[in-house]
């Protein structure tokens, strides 16, 4: 009988000094190595390796070679490198109980035309999803894909990812409404992620496109949901307010206070473009920077304002990694996940002092966030006289790319006349 193993193939050096995996099939003393990227229709994963990543097969192990620790995404390709040899050995023992005798060419095709689902529960999609992101450096995406995969996990923990039909959504859907109480725009969020997730999964061969639960005439996310950013804005009257308010520097309560002046200053930056600032994004007349979310370019001019917060963070703070403020510190926070982690746990502490600068200036009921600052600088430049035609009144996720487009294509100098005669309170 034939005999299979996952291996090393050091018969043949590719670049980088690696090697690739194969699935080394023996019979009569003769050997073919069958690459493992030729042998899956999941392309994400790279099956070789430089021989120090590798740990090849013990006795105890039945010909199951793996990657090392070391390597990265050890855990999902050792997962599928014991599918392929598990798969193959099922085919040598149809082979021997069906008494047909063995052919390299008759194995392999049977090999290549045999569609096992590498991968099928919706949560180790996830997972595999997950270290791909965190590989590329996207945290922002990867820290939402598992906040959606802890959401699914209680929702329903074993899912398949064929379990993901219409009523699926359906019971989702009413599950976060209900038993966690979300609102439309979270709901949406959740599902749209899941829905991209679902998209890969696709494009992975490991579901059918005639499988897909989304779409008008299917799930409808934007029929089915109110996902519309509502006018949170307030009046210059309130920020006044909160400028005027004095506050032990150093505290929690000043640096929150600090941080939503200085979006609003600085044309509603975005708490995650905040928490990466670097003092290198910064001339002294301009700071530039590449939105997280969108990839765009912004020029910023550095006003009398904003100057003053940045004097202040300079002075009091020197962080590792040359961040202008004290939420990321490369020292602690090293990895892609850590990091996000703690970009979430600084806005949720920025956004809970800020309900509490709002009772200090007299306006308990007022939900102050970061979110406001955003959109009440939008909604303050209109109202200082900004023609309504190039100014949108929100800065929400579905207008903030627009809004920024439109300002770059005033003329130099009209936006600053402008924000003068709101920054002056």
């Amino acid at each position: 009988m034939a005999t299979v193993a996952v291996v090393l193939n050091t018969t043949k050096k590719l670049s980088n000094d690696e090697f690739s995996i194969a699935l080394r099939t023996t019979h009569c003393r003769k050997r073919k190595y069958y690459s493992i990227s030729t042998l899956i229709t999941n392309q994400s994963l790279k099956f070789r390796c430089k021989v120090s990543d590798w740990k090849p097969a013990e006795a105890e192990d039945n010909g199951l070679g793996k990657f090392r620790k070391s390597y990265p995404l050890y855990k999902e390709c050792n997962t599928i490198l014991e599918a392929k040899l598990v798969e193959a050995t099922k085919i040598l023992q149809r082979y021997d109980t069906d008494g047909v005798s063995f052919s390299f060419d008759v194995f392999e095709n049977d090999l290549r035309k045999g569609e096992l689902p590498l991968i099928t529960k919706l949560q180790d999609y996830y997972s595999l999803q997950i270290s791909i992101l965190e590989e590329q450096g996207r945290a922002g995406q990867s820290g939402l894909n598992y906040e959606v995969q802890r959401i699914l996990k209680k929702f329903r923990p074993n899912a398949l990812l064929t379990d993901v039909n219409i009523r699926f959504l359906e019971s989702f859907e009413y599950w976060m409404r209900n038993e966690r109480k979300n609102k439309d725009t979270t709901i949406s969020v959740k599902m749209r992620n899941l829905q991209r997730v679902i998209n890969q999964a696709i494009e992975d061969k490991l579901l059918k496109q005639d499988a897909y639960p989304f779409g008008e005439k299917k799930y409808s996310i934007n029929k089915r949901l109110d996902n519309k950013t509502k006018k949170i804005a307030i009046h210059l009257d309130k920020i006044s307010k909160l400028k005027l308010l004095t506050l032990i520097p150093g505290t929690a309560l000043h640096f929150a206070q600090q941080i939503f002046l200085f979006s609003y200053y600085c044309r509603g930056m975005n708490f995650i473009d905040i928490t990466y600032l670097k003092w290198t994004d910064i001339s002294d007349t301009h700071i530039y920077y590449t939105r997280k979310k969108t990839k765009g370019q912004f020029e910023i001019p550095i006003n009398e304002y904003s100057k003053r917060i940045l004097d202040y963070f300079k002075e009091n703070h020197n962080l590792e990694g040359g961040f202008v403020f004290p939420i990321i510190d490369l020292a602690i926070h090293i990895t892609l996940k850590q990091q996000y982690t703690r970009k979430k746990s600084a806005l949720k502490a920025v956004n809970d002092n800020l309900k509490k600068l709002a009772k200090l200036i007299g306006e308990p009921n007022l939900k102050l966030t970061t979110n406001v600052g955003r959109h009440s600088y939008a909604t303050g430049l209109k109202r200082s006289g900004a023609n309504t035609s190039y100014i949108t009144e929100a800065l929400g996720h579905a207008t903030q790319e627009q809004t920024q487009t439109y300002l770059d294509e005033f003329e130099k100098g009209v936006i600053e006349s402008w924000e003068n005669k709101m920054f002056e309170i």
